[in-house]
């Protein structure tokens, strides 16, 4: 299997988001590069033209995309006492580098959770070369996602975060970032794929629906934007296969969903249900009467935690939370993490042949 990487700093991380207010230039009939409709195409054929230039789209919005530098105290694994190899509790600070975008004019800063985790300080320096201290307001580790306050910051340049939902496989994509430490770099691509699940990135990262793009992202892109044709952030740059031009984005959905919770400071404490679940067998669904799509399995319930209170039970299927459809256990986990810690939660489930609605007190998901 090929490793993955999160792009941060120079072997590992990147991802924005941007307000616009006209379209990028498009090609027109008379220009010799731009894509032409066939004469022989049906008439109800739509077919829409190539940009012939990306650089306003750029121009508008790499102003508002930062370098992020932080310093954290890290501990050597082992090192040789007398003629033996020793763990020794000794601190030394280590330097990264990753990319972020301004969402508020006072300096409000989006990027990857990972890019800043355990920083005992974080710089930030704009487009423009400023320089500004900066703090972090909140940060969700399971999401990926870290919200930053620049200090004494006022009239900044900034980015939208747009819908997602909207984005297509085959649109035109930009990444804007500062791979391998070369500030603003911008790379062009398409949407490969989209609702990207189960990609092993390591660490506390829980919730994926990546987005799947071929627009370069390296080291050092971890945090940066990935923009839509107006100009509009619709995914953080977050990982790639690296060497195999494969890069992964968290959606901008996922991040406007949070984006409350992290304003209003703290780590994000996610509530939970206490079950294990899995996918839906397809020769299940048949038996109890399911759909060929959607659901998620319960397989296991948490001793003494929510699920068992609510009696839910192994076996299981649940369809909704709250109104919301689940369309797979990731989803689940995802709706669930947002309900929040102490509310209570109606479940539409399926047991059996029969369908019911259990209420459910969230717990807070262990650490």
């Amino acid at each position: 299997m090929k490793r993955l990487f999160l792009m941060m700093g120079l072997g590992i991380i990147g991802c924005e988001s941007a307000p616009v207010d006209r379209t990028p230039e498009m090609s027109g009939a008379k220009d010799a590069n731009a894509a032409q409709i066939p004469s022989d195409a049906p008439a109800q054929a739509s077919v829409t033209m190539i940009p012939s230039t990306f650089a306003d789209i750029v121009e508008r919005t790499r102003p508002a995309v930062v370098n992020i530098y932080t310093r954290k105290r890290v501990t050597p694994v082992n090192k040789m006492v007398g003629v033996e190899h020793r763990l020794v509790p000794q601190e030394r600070l280590e330097q990264s580098l990753g990319s972020g975008f301004i969402i508020a004019s006072d300096g409000m800063v989006i990027t990857n959770y990972h890019v800043v985790a355990d920083a005992t300080e974080i710089e930030v320096r704009l487009f423009d070369e400023r320089w500004f201290k900066a703090r972090i307001v909140g940060d969700d580790a399971k999401a990926d996602v870290a919200l930053l306050k620049l200090d004494g910051a006022a009239d900044l340049p900034s980015l939208a975060l747009g819908d997602s939902s909207a984005l297509r496989v085959g649109d035109w994509v930009l990444a804007i970032g500062n791979p391998l430490g070369l500030t603003s770099t911008v790379t062009v691509g398409i949407a490969s794929a989209t609702g990207r699940k189960k990609i092993p990135l390591g660490g506390d990262l829980e919730f994926q629906d990546f987005i799947q793009t071929d627009a370069s992202i390296n080291p050092g892109n971890s945090g940066g934007p990935l923009l839509n044709l107006e100009g509009t952030v619709i995914g953080i740059n977050t990982a790639t296969a690296f060497g195999q031009g494969i890069g992964f984005a968290i959606p901008a959905n996922m991040v406007k969903e949070i984006l409350p919770n992290l304003s209003a400071g703290g780590h994000l404490q996610r509530s939970w249900l206490g079950i294990y679940v899995d996918e839906v067998p397809k020769a299940l669904r048949p038996q109890i009467g399911l759909p060929d799509t959607g659901g998620a399995l319960v397989t296991g319930v948490v001793r003494g935690g929510p699920a068992e209170k609510a009696t839910l039970k192994p076996g299981d299927v649940i369809l909704a939370l709250d109104g919301n459809q689940v369309s797979d256990s990731s989803k689940l986990a995802w709706l669930a993490g947002n309900v929040g810690v102490g509310m209570v939660a109606k479940l539409e489930i399926q047991r059996g042949n029969q369908a019911l609605e259990l209420t459910i007190e969230m717990g807070a998901l262990p650490d």
